[in-house]
This record gives structure tokens, C-alpha cells and sequence, in this order.
């Protein structure tokens, strides 16, 4: 029985950090997305900047803020 409670314990502990590591990057996202919109009003249409911050705000959407 010991071992079955210090299983479920170890992968709740497990859980607990994986979240709190999902909270931390969204919380991140949310501060750092606006600041990639404001260089992106800025750069020049159609350029290479422009470009490149349709990626990076593509990414960062799709890979960090989305649970």
C-alpha cells in the first residue's frame, strides 16, 4: 500500500510543477505579445521585420500561450 500512495504522490508532485511552469510561460506570453504587436505597428509593411514578427507572434500564440 506504501508504495501505491508514494506513486501517486511522486506524479502529483509532478503535476503540481508541470503547472505551475504552464501558468509562468502563459503570464509571460501575455506581457511579451502585446510588445511584439507595438514592434510590429512600427516596422515597415512588407519588410523583412515585419515578417519576422508575424513568425515570432504566430509562435508565441500558438506554442507558448495555448494550454
Amino acid at each position: 500500500m506504501e508504495t501505491i500512495y508514494n506513486f501517486f504522490l511522486n506524479y502529483h508532485l509532478w503535476f503540481k510543477v508541470l503547472h505551475v511552469v504552464a501558468i509562468i510561460s502563459w503570464m509571460v506570453g501575455l506581457l511579451y505579445l502585446p510588445r511584439l504587436f507595438v514592434y510590429h505597428s512600427t516596422a515597415e509593411k512588407d519588410s523583412n521585420s515585419s515578417e519576422m514578427l508575424k513568425i515570432m507572434e504566430h509562435k508565441l500564440q500558438k506554442f507558448i500561450m495555448t494550454p
